[in-house]
């Protein structure tokens, strides 16, 4: 595809090539996720109604087990 040897370091060519490796795609796809579906999510200040260092961290709500299996 670029021409160089087979132990080149990727590193370069994925910047030349504009190629995101796949950790950070990864990641990529996983913050779009949470941008897209805000409501999926709970903020700490909406779990403790308290203004702690938290307040901005995202949370999955959790599920009542028990619950949800008589349903």
């Amino acid at each position: 595809m670029s021409g160089t040897e087979p132990r080149v370091s990727c590193r370069d060519l994925f910047r030349k090539l504009e190629i995101l490796p796949v950790p950070c795609q990864s990641l990529l796809s996983l913050m779009l996720f949470i941008i897209d579906n805000p409501n999926n999510f709970q903020t700490g200040l909406e779990m403790h109604r308290l203004h702690m260092r938290s307040k901005n961290q995202l949370f999955i709500p959790i599920a009542n087990i028990k619950v949800l299996k008589k349903i």
